[in-house]
């Protein structure tokens, strides 16, 4: 098990830490859970509303004693829930899609099995791939 605890002006350097965590996952599973990190940490980053809190953020991964991960993320933005964000229309043309969404809308088929929950005022996001 390893936790990540991040800056907002630490996600370079905190996604090196992960893949270097991730080491030896087999390349699918090491796929998933690196775009999920990089895209969730991101949107922290850029849109989350710490409402002039300073941000706190971790991320704790462990294995699942298959081939798989277990990932918990908390941070005290705003509350957030990921699951109830619309998806985009993935089936209508590109030049007529909505900006954004596209990545939670993967995070969501990339790791089926969410949770979330708020938690003394951090958003708690759990889930498994």
């Amino acid at each position: 098990m390893a936790t990540f605890k991040m800056g907002l002006n630490q996600l370079e350097e905190t996604l090196l830490k992960i893949e270097a965590f991730l080491g030896d996952a087999d390349e699918k599973t090491k796929f998933k859970a690196m775009f999920i990190c990089e895209e969730l940490l991101t949107n922290l980053v850029r849109h989350a509303d710490f409402e002039d809190r300073t941000p706190t953020i971790s991320l704790k991964i462990e294995s699942d004693k298959g081939s798989g991960f277990v990932m918990e993320y908390r941070d005290n933005s705003k509350a957030f829930d990921l699951r109830s964000h619309k998806d985009p229309n993935i089936d209508a043309k590109i030049e007529e899609r909505e900006l954004g969404g596209l990545g939670i809308y993967l995070v969501k088929k990339y790791a089926p099995n969410l949770e979330y929950k708020q938690e003394n005022g951090s958003n708690v996001l759990r889930l498994s791939l």
